[in-house]
């Protein structure tokens, strides 16, 4: 029912739009691409929207001009969800994987940083950092509790593997209840950490990371577009693809993660599979040629078999 209504829409878009408006005409009419705000401690926001904006540029022969209005107040993940199904306050935005999702706006299915996300360390406190050390399995971090956001899609791998989740409701408030002792690790990035430690430094100086203790999955991060815009999804999906043609894509991403995987795929790093329940074995091949290569050869072997 849902591709069903998607391919729908998208014929009636272009009915529409052929009749109402001449081959010229069609060229020059506006895109406008609304996008929620998201804050964070790390530079991957910033990147996001630049490779947004790299998208749609590659992509203005075709489709047309655009603009990209972004909201100024912070947007949890549940009511971006919202504002993607009803389409007029979101149209676009970003997410790790998550199942949900997928049945509630269209994903592009294009890894926006190459799967880097896939490979997850740990805030924490120096107190838990011998415990850390001596890890040897997925099993053995079931002695710790896992602080979460509302709505991240590490949370539902999280839960769906059985470990003991502790939820807040907001980003920062995360690494204050770190710093109290509400749970024991916080689950991040390589990107996502490296660019926080920063600000903890000077906010939250007692809060610490092992970089040698980690999970890994397949968790890539999309562009997802609302179900009443499939022309703005087409044409994200064309525009990364030619982006990533042409090397623009390469350039972008080595900008901003040049240290994140250098610090995510170190041989000095103990990584331990566990299964992400969001996505699809068929997934993974789908993305496989955008993914980070050393990343996909990593986690292949611990996929299901395809159907």
């Amino acid at each position: 029912m849902k591709l069903y209504l998607r391919a729908l829409l998208l014929i009636l878009f272009c009915s529409k739009a052929s009749f109402a408006l001449a081959p010229d005409e069609q060229q020059s009419a506006l895109t406008i691409v609304r996008v929620p705000h998201i804050s964070r401690q790390a530079q991957h926001v910033e990147y996001i929207h630049k490779l947004l904006e790299l998208a749609l540029n590659k992509t203005e022969a075709e489709f047309g001009p655009y603009q990209i209005q972004y909201h100024d107040t912070e947007t949890l993940p549940e009511r971006q969800l919202k504002g993607l199904e009803e389409g007029e306050q979101v149209n676009v935005t970003f997410s790790h994987a998550k199942a949900r999702w997928d049945n509630a706006a269209i994903r592009v299915p294009f890894p926006l940083v190459k799967g880097l996300g896939s490979v997850r360390f740990f805030f924490t406190l120096p107190k838990h950092l011998p415990a850390l050390a001596t890890v040897s399995s997925l099993k053995d971090f079931y002695q710790f509790s896992q602080g979460q956001g509302l709505g991240w899609s590490t949370a539902t791998i999280l839960e769906s593997n059985n470990f003991r989740v502790v939820y807040g409701s907001r980003y920062v408030g995360m690494f204050v209840m770190l710093e109290a002792d509400r749970f024991d690790l916080l689950m991040r990035s390589a990107f996502e950490l490296l660019g926080e430690q920063e600000h903890l430094r000077t906010q939250h100086p007692s809060i610490t990371y092992d970089p040698h203790t980690a999970m890994f999955t397949f968790l890539p991060m999309y562009f997802y577009v609302s179900d009443t815009q499939p022309e703005l999804a087409t044409r994200l999906e064309k525009g990364l693809k030619s982006a990533f043609k042409s090397g623009e894509f390469d350039k972008l991403f080595n900008q901003y993660f040049k240290e994140a995987v250098q610090f995510a795929l170190s041989p000095s790093v103990r990584a331990h599979w566990i299964s992400n329940f969001n996505v699809t074995t068929e997934q993974f091949y789908e993305v496989k040629p955008y993914l980070l290569p050393a990343l996909a050869n990593k986690i292949e072997p611990n996929l299901a078999p395809k159907s």
